[in-house]
């Protein structure tokens, strides 16, 4: 039997913490954009939000001794 190092441990903890939260954020809630107006589960929401800043950042990062 293979032992289970730390890592394992701490990604399978992760993995059980994303799913509670998961879970207790389907709820739909309503957004408005502009003319725009649509409803969707508030776990989505949170996760488009989340990729549009993950990808604004590596965007707009600047490396350190790079100049502008």
């Amino acid at each position: 039997m293979k032992n289970i190092t730390v890592k394992q441990i701490i990604n399978i903890s992760v993995i059980i913490i994303l799913l509670i939260f998961s879970f207790q954020n389907l709820d739909s809630v309503k957004v408005k954009l502009l003319f725009f107006a649509f409803e969707l589960p508030l776990v989505i929401l949170i996760a488009i939000v989340f990729f549009v800043g993950y990808f604004t950042a590596r965007v707009f990062h600047h490396k350190k001794g790079k100049t502008p």
